[in-house]
């Protein structure tokens, strides 16, 4: 789970530094490490590890909505290289804000699996 929060603390800091420097070069990169440390920690949900907790386990919207936010910053990223700032902040914000709900979403559905166990 602390991974997660980390992967949280990026996307907010990230977003927090696009907004305010106009999308940084710093931005950039403290975004696209926490989409690739998001991304890890989907391949070792995919593959079984047992250190990696579950997030969006059997639930559709959940990964539905992690799979939106990681096209979003796709996009957004490249709204960055071309000089399209104002669109880049936005899709940024939603993908930050399709992220965090997804976030919330699986971590309640998480809690209440393991209280049932």
């Amino acid at each position: 789970m602390i991974i997660y929060i980390l992967v949280l603390l990026f996307y907010s800091a990230g977003s927090y530094l696009a907004f305010t420097r106009d999308g940084s070069e710093l931005s950039l990169w403290i975004l696209a490490f926490g989409v690739v440390l998001d991304i890890a920690m989907l391949f070792f949900d995919w593959t079984g590890a047992k250190f990696a907790p579950r997030l969006g386990e059997g639930d559709l919207a959940s990964k539905i909505m992690r799979i939106l936010s990681y096209f979003l910053f796709g996009v957004g990223f490249f709204l960055r290289i071309l000089p399209k700032i104002a669109g880049f902040k936005l899709l940024i914000a939603l993908a930050v804000a399709v992220w965090l709900v997804f976030f919330i979403r699986s971590l309640t559905l998480h809690i209440k699996r393991r209280k049932s166990k």
